[in-house]
């Protein structure tokens, strides 16, 4: 597992250091990293096995690398990149077609289907149970604008990050007892962001009459 592994590592480490576009922010080799380490702990904690922890480091590692060609729908553009990488090593193409669907089962919405992909998935949002959520998501925000022109007010994104965190919950054991708490106080800073929010109405003009 270590060889297969490693090579991924420093594969995708090098088209993200080599390659990355510059509005590219926010889905860059740190959220990466981020979302190998998540699976890992997410992993050792569910006791999955040693070939199971194979298939998923891979797909962590790959699951976002197709963002430097294609932004939208990037998961499928990652999950070739993921395929031919594997087949170029002979890898199992059986295990190949494995690590291609949890790539892809992080496409929002997330609908995983089995416990790796519900690990991935819980990984790839570990960040909306974290203290540092609003910084990670004000990145995504500027990302969207320079990548795909998507710009919002204020309110709307307090509004977008409030009902993605509320639609979004965690699925394993260990990240509803490690990140759920973290999930809960997130949403309800944008709870009340939502509720307090003032909207500066615009100048009065004096009547010329």
């Amino acid at each position: 597992m270590d060889s297969i592994v490693n090579m991924a590592s420093h594969y995708v480490m090098n088209k993200f250091n080599n390659s990355p576009p510059a509005g590219i922010i926010y889905h860059n080799l740190r959220h990466t990293k981020d979302v190998v380490h998540a699976a890992n702990r997410i992993a050792k904690f569910s006791r999955i096995s040693r070939d199971q922890l194979e298939l998923l480091l891979l797909a962590a590692w790959f699951h976002d690398i197709g963002i430097l060609d294609e932004y939208r729908n990037h998961e499928a553009r990652s999950a070739v990149i993921c395929s031919n990488f594997l087949k170029q090593h002979n890898y199992p193409l059986e295990k190949i077609k494995k690590i291609v669907q949890l790539i892809r089962s992080t496409k929002i919405p997330q609908k995983p289907t089995n416990l790796l992909e519900r690990i991935l998935c819980d990984a790839d949002l570990s960040h909306i149970g974290k203290k540092g959520f609003n910084s990670r998501s004000m990145l995504l925000r500027y990302e969207w604008e320079r990548m795909i022109g998507k710009k919002f007010s204020e309110f709307e994104w307090i509004k977008t990050n409030f009902n993605f965190i509320k639609e979004n919950k965690f699925r394993t054991f260990y990240a509803k007892s490690y990140f759920n708490e973290g999930r809960k106080k997130n949403l309800l800073k944008l709870r009340e962001k939502l509720k307090n929010y003032k909207i500066t109405p615009p100048p009065k003009h004096k009547s010329l009459s």
